[in-house]
This record gives structure tokens, sequence and C-alpha cells, in this order.
């Protein structure tokens, strides 16, 4: 649901998401991508589990807020989740998932409204996933096509 199209203030969308954030720990914000693949971020694991938020790119909005979900889900029951660390299919299907820094989180307008201080900007990883054949975005072969899924970061050498 947009809710910018739907008349909400910016003041409002901010209220909506502290309410998301006092109710279940974190909230969700999905961009659309207007011609290009939109992205969907949590708000509040920041605040409530000192860890970085998180984003994904390329996903429709339950696609997305499914898998960030699982993902916040672990991060509240106290894993940690780092860049560079790789997933197994436990948390997803069919694809693998591997974390890469943000290297602009300004991009998650609503967490640095939210929660960015004069001490520096909320930090995020991104989580990267495989196509059906298992290529990363960045491994030739990739299924999904240039600009199917966004990269906010460079992948660590392996």
């Amino acid at each position: 649901m947009c809710l910018k199209c739907e008349g909400w203030t910016d003041e409002e969308i901010l209220q909506k998401s502290r309410d998301d954030i006092e109710q279940h720990g974190w909230g969700y914000v999905h961009i659309e991508g207007g011609g290009t693949a939109g992205f969907t971020y949590t708000v509040g694991l920041t605040r409530f589990h000192g860890h970085p938020e998180l984003v994904v790119t390329g996903l429709g909005a339950y696609q997305a807020t499914t898998l960030l979900d699982d993902l916040a889900d672990e991060v509240r029951c106290g894993f940690r989740l780092a860049a560079g660390d790789r997933l197994s299919e436990q948390c997803c299907e069919v694809h693998r998932l591997q974390l890469v820094r943000v290297d602009d989180p300004r991009q998650l307008a609503q967490a640095q409204a939210i929660y960015a201080s004069p001490a520096g900007l909320v930090p995020a990883l991104q989580v990267v996933y495989t196509d059906d054949r298992g290529h990363w975005p960045w491994d030739r072969g990739w299924a999904g096509g240039p600009g199917s899924q966004p990269l906010f970061g460079r992948p660590r050498p392996r």
C-alpha cells in the first residue's frame, strides 16, 4: 500500500513507522521503483536490537517483508548478521542469501529520520539473493537481468 499515494503526510507516515516499531519491534518501508526495481527495508532493528537495518531490492512488498521478517525475528532472538555472511536455505526456499554493507544508508530515509544522530547515520545491510540457478547478481550468468536487483554496496571479496 502506498501511503503517500493515499494522501498521508510525511509526519503521518513517520508516526505509523514509530507505532509499528513500538508494537512489533520493527516496521517496514517499501519504496516502489517507478520503472526500476523497488526496495524494502526495516526500521527499528537499530533501536530495539542494536543491529543494522536490513534492506532487500527487486522483490514485491509481500515477498520482501516475509524475507525480512524471518531475518528480523532471528535478530530479535540474538542472532547477529554481518556483511559477508552467507545464509543457508533454512531461511528461504530456493535462494541463498548474502549480506552486503550498504554504502549510503541515507536511502533508508525513514530509519534515518527516526534514528540518525549527530554521531552518524543508521547502518544497514542489504540482503542479496541468488537467482534460481544459484548465481549472484554480480556473477556472469545472473538470470535476473541488469537492474533487477540493484546493489547498494559491494560484496566482500572471497
